[in-house]
C-alpha cells in the first residue's frame, strides 16, 4: 500500500469501509455500530477516523495500524 493510500486521522469512515470493505471486522470489534446502512451510514460519510476513534475509546494509533494493516492484506 503507497502512501497516498494509507489510512490517517482525517480519513473518512466511509471510505475505509467502501475501498477496504475487510475493515468493516475491525470496526464491529472495537463496538462501532454497522456504518454502512442507515443513518449510521449518513454519520460515517462526515466523521473522520479520529473522532470514530475518540466516540468509542479506542486509542487511534491502535486503530489506525489494525485498518491500515487489514487495507494491507486486502490489496494483496
Amino acid at each position: 500500500m503507497s502512501m497516498s493510500d494509507s489510512i490517517s486521522p482525517r480519513t473518512r469512515v466511509s471510505t475505509v469501509l467502501s475501498r477496504w470493505p475487510s475493515t468493516y471486522d475491525i470496526f464491529r470489534k472495537y463496538g462501532c455500530p454497522d456504518m454502512r446502512h442507515g443513518l449510521f451510514a449518513i454519520t460515517a460519510r462526515i466523521m473522520p477516523l479520529a473522532w470514530a476513534a475518540w466516540i468509542h475509546r479506542v486509542p487511534l494509533d491502535l486503530l489506525l495500524r489494525e485498518l491500515n494493516e487489514c487495507a494491507a492484506r486486502e490489496q494483496r
